[in-house]
């Protein structure tokens, strides 16, 4: 069979695992803080000509009849049309969402869904055209396979919600870079590229913020440009990425103040991330629960809380924090939650705690058991992204081409290293999937090479000429 008609049977894999987690899931809303409905009413008020606000009072976004099941935007029951400014988090999302349901003429979930799914099969394309320049056509062919079953991502591309985008941010981004790794074309334009999409990733997920710098860093390491070069790289990346901040920025500082709005959230993201210590889903969930009650006690705000306390953990133990800091980046590498089940608001551990206060964690898990297995499969295929990673760079290492596995891996680094301060789980960390699966499929192409004794692709630094 050749190579073409293997990667159609691929690409149809990924739709087929898609669609399939999609009539699982498609109508269950998942359990946990989260900002998904709100993304829906800034999407709305873009419609209405209201500008980036929410309903000062939300509407029900769950059926009452059942709720694990989502509603429809268009099916909200408004109670109250009265707005305020919303900048909780940056609005990417929701104006994702107001373009889709302006072209499709209908609020509905699965409109956003289906599109994200369409956006999976593109980006497994460019993850076959990633792996190809690097490793050939049998390691392009096994990352596709690869991300075909990554149980995860699956999952989280059918949630409409703005963790997935990042993965089809950054990807276009390091495709980028990887003209950049090469010394094709114009530098400076292709860097600038970079740059603007940075910004555009800003409004999905700001995580992606300084990755330009950090890029530019590694490619000075590296040797693929000069001091000179670098310096120019990193006034690029302040004047784009912070002209597409900007506006963001001045609209928080003009509202931040108004009465009924909830602010961004900073010091508790620092504060989870000193308290979360291991990777299951309902970890936030307890942590949440315990501010509620703090918050009714002392009448504080949560911002307020945690920026006490983390900077008072800081100042009293600074050596304690930064070695839990490094054992939880450690650990996290190996050991990272990924959903791939039921997530729903009637399988919570909220829920369950509300409804059985005397019970424990292992009561939880024997009466929620398909939970609990999509904890274990989403989890698994997550931790298992970083050892086989280092397994493929340890066989370039070997075949002289240190530079090429330094480059790959330095994608996952980057948020591996910003996350290591913040509670993080696989949703989080979805950028880190354009270096991770093209060194695995380098990796299942060497070793399927070997079991068959069929000569394998070599590996390279730069395209041929």
């Amino acid at each position: 069979m050749s190579d073409r008609k293997k990667l159609i049977l691929l690409l149809l894999a990924v739709l087929a695992v898609r669609i399939a987690y999609l009539g699982l899931f498609h109508d269950r809303i998942f359990s946990g803080p989260s900002t998904q409905f709100e993304q829906a009413f800034v999407a709305m008020g873009l419609l209405e000509g209201r500008g980036v606000t929410v309903y000062r009072e939300p509407p029900a976004v769950v059926d009452p009849a059942n709720p694990a099941r989502l509603l429809d935007p268009g099916r909200y029951a408004i109670v109250d049309p009265e707005r305020v400014s919303y900048i909780k988090e940056v609005p990417g999302y929701g104006f994702l969402l107001a373009g889709l349901w302006t072209i499709t003429g209908t609020k509905t979930w699965l409109a956003v869904q289906l599109f994200q799914i369409g956006l999976e099969i593109l980006a497994a394309w460019g993850l076959f055209g990633l792996a190809r320049r690097f490793f050939g056509p049998r390691a392009a062919l096994w990352t596709v396979l690869v991300f075909a079953f990554l149980f995860h991502e699956a999952r989280a591309s059918i949630i409409a919600y703005k963790d997935i985008i990042l993965l089809y941010v950054m990807l276009i981004i390091a495709v980028l870079a990887a003209r950049l790794f090469e010394g094709k074309g114009r530098a400076g334009p292709t860097f600038a590229l970079a740059c603007a999409a940075t910004g555009l990733g800003f409004y999905f997920m700001p995580n992606i913020l300084i990755y330009p710098l950090f890029l530019t860093a590694v490619l000075l390491l590296l040797r693929k440009i000069k001091i000179r070069t670098a310096v120019i790289f990193v006034l690029v990346a302040v004047v784009i990425v912070g002209a597409a901040v900007f506006p963001y920025q001045s609209y928080v500082r003009a509202h931040r103040a108004e009465p009924g709005v909830t602010p961004p959230l900073f010091w508790y993201r620092f504060w989870l991330g000193t308290q979360v210590r291991s990777f299951y889903s309902t970890e936030e969930e307890r942590f949440q629960d315990f501010f509620s009650e703090r918050m009714q006690a002392t009448g504080r705000t949560l911002e307020e809380i945690c920026k006490d306390e983390f900077l008072a953990l800081l100042k009293a133990h600074p050596a304690a924090y930064a070695l839990k800091t490094a054992r939880k980046l450690l650990f996290g590498t190996v050991l990272v939650y990924g959903n791939a089940g039921d997530a729903s608001g009637t399988t919570s551990w909220t829920r369950f705690k509300s409804d059985h206060p005397q019970s424990g964690f292992k009561d939880y898990a024997r009466s929620n058991p398909w939970r609990i297995l999509g904890m274990i499969l989403g989890t698994l295929s997550a931790s298992l992204l970083f050892p086989l990673s280092v397994a493929a760079a340890i066989l370039l290492v070997r075949a002289g081409k240190s530079a090429l596995a330094l480059f790959f891996l330095h994608i996952p680094f980057y948020y591996i290293l910003l996350h290591m301060f913040f509670h993080y789980e696989a949703r989080y960390l979805l950028g880190t999937l354009p270096g991770y699966l093209p060194l695995i499929g380098y990796l299942f192409s060497r070793i399927a090479a070997k079991r068959t004794k069929a000569p394998a692709v070599p590996a390279r630094d730069t395209l041929p000429a």
